[in-house]
């Protein structure tokens, strides 16, 4: 049985953004086309990328 989608999130918190967006990558690409858990997994993805993105922009103001 597949672990819920707050446990895989819980695990995965300790990795770095960049960790973490990979390992999210690689379950989504396990799961099947059109299923609740990888549309899950998916949205999980985008916050990882938006607030890595939000970051970087920060950090660009403050060298500006």
């Amino acid at each position: 049985m597949k672990p819920s989608i707050a446990e895989v999130l819980r695990r995965s918190r300790t990795l770095p953004p960049i960790h973490r967006a990979a390992y999210l990558r690689g379950l989504i690409a396990s799961e099947p086309h059109r299923s609740i858990r990888r549309v899950e997994l998916e949205a999980a993805l985008k916050d990882v990328i938006n607030r890595q993105l939000g970051r970087e922009i920060r950090e660009d103001r403050r060298a500006s």
